[in-house]
């Protein structure tokens, strides 16, 4: 079957589905049904060679299970995380070079709103096709459809106008209440609000069926080398450039690995061997200001790590310390990963258990991932784009693995 074919029958079938299992009903199994079908034509007939990537098997995985798991839990996380996954999928499916995941999400958001200019040119040239024959048909046809992007950007101002000022925004909602009452007289089954819904499906349809190419040019501007390569020729300014960048370098790495020491064995003592509830002060104020502090600090850790190794100093002579230090002050930061998880967990055991500290636990497993990944980076010469490629990958799959979680009934029943 073509794949034109594939895309008209699509601009029928699929708003025509979106309307019926979606208007004024909240999200469940009509979730699945949807972005099953829509996988299902994209991997099947539209983007079929993109199936052979492993990124997008592993989207289609995952979004599969994360609808699935809007029918088991029904919670705000599934339903989001399931959103999230279905459009990152049709982002990987619709340009299957794409690497990373912040690549997918643009893939799509560029083309979702490309759709803006694109969608009409394209009914354009159909219909012109369609009424070759017929003149007037074809006048009336090219002409209705260059009012349509006026009238898109006129709507966009229409709204902004009316939400700045009172008196038109007045004048705008009596008039809307006249308007309202004629259509009503007129449609007896039909609403206004069923038919923008309808249209909002098709443009949606639009945007996912169609892959405008506009992305991908502007893609092409990310760098996307896994691996780091050092300069040919080098200069004597930029080498005595590059030596006091290296000592630099030594000194803050030593001195913070000191100051970082203190701190670990402070809280190992502290919290590892020989913590006790009624010795520990504010519990409140240990846990919200100084956990926030120390995974700051880890952050900053890999930033200046991720700055030193960025280039040229991968591959300076002699630089067997530096790496030595980098890789103390990363093991440094596991500890201080498990005290901050110990902060945390005895903070649990004392006041219960509630969503903000569940995402503490969360964003403390993607910053030792993290930390995994700076370790190979500097190990391995890895690039800053493998560092973003491999982080944004984990962050993907463990919050879909949080949607394998009912949250609310774990955090119920651990408290009661």
């Amino acid at each position: 079957m073509k794949k034109q074919t594939i895309q008209t029958s699509s601009l029928i079938v699929l708003p025509l589905l979106f309307n019926a299992i979606f208007w004024k009903e909240d999200f469940g199994i009509n979730l699945l049904i949807f972005s099953s079908l829509v996988m299902f034509v994209l991997a099947i007939f539209l983007f079929s060679e993109s199936i052979r990537k492993r990124n997008v098997q592993v989207a289609m995985m995952l979004t599969l299970v994360s609808g699935l798991m809007v029918l088991v839990h029904n919670s705000v996380v599934s339903k989001l995380g399931h959103l999230a996954s279905f459009f990152l999928m049709i982002g990987l499916m619709q340009e299957n070079t794409t690497k990373t995941l912040l690549e997918a999400a643009l893939q799509y958001i560029i083309n979702f709103f490309t759709t803006f200019i694109e969608a009409p040119r394209r009914l354009q040239k159909v219909s012109e096709s369609i009424f070759r024959e017929n003149k007037v048909a074809s006048f009336i046809s090219r002409n209705i459809f260059l009012t349509i992007i006026p009238m898109l950007v006129f709507s966009v101002f229409f709204l902004i106008f009316f939400n700045a000022n009172p008196v038109f925004n007045e004048l705008v909602t009596n008039s809307w209440k006249y308007v309202i009452s004629l259509f009503d007289l007129t449609f007896d089954e039909a609403s206004l609000g069923r038919i923008v819904f309808f249209l909002f499906a098709t443009y949606l349809t639009f945007s996912i069926v169609f892959n405008w190419g506009v992305a991908k040019k502007l893609l092409r501007l990310f760098p996307q080398n896994e691996y780091i390569t050092p300069t040919e020729e080098v200069s004597e300014q930029e080498s005595n450039y590059q030596h006091n960048e290296y000592k630099i370098a030594l000194m803050l790495i030593a001195s913070v690995n000191a100051l970082l020491l203190i701190i670990n064995i402070i809280d190992v003592n502290f919290l590892w061997l020989s913590f006790d509830y009624s010795q520990a002060g504010n519990l409140s104020k240990l846990v919200h200001e100084g956990t926030g502090t120390l995974i700051l600090s880890i952050f900053l850790s890999i930033a200046i790590l991720l700055y030193y190794f960025r280039k040229d100093l991968n591959f300076y002579q002699n630089n067997k310390w530096l790496k030595a230090l980098a890789y103390t002050w990363i093991v440094q930061n596991f500890i201080l990963i498990i005290s901050v998880s110990l902060r945390n967990y005895y903070y649990i055991d004392f006041y219960g258990l509630t969503h903000l500290r569940i995402g503490v636990g969360v964003f403390l497993l993607i910053t030792f991932i993290g930390l995994c990944t700076l370790w190979i980076k500097i190990k391995d010469l890895k690039s800053f784009f493998y560092m973003f490629r491999a982080n944004t990958w984990a962050l993907y799959v463990v919050f879909m693995g949080l949607t394998l979680v009912n949250c609310d009934v774990l955090i119920a029943r651990y408290n009661l």
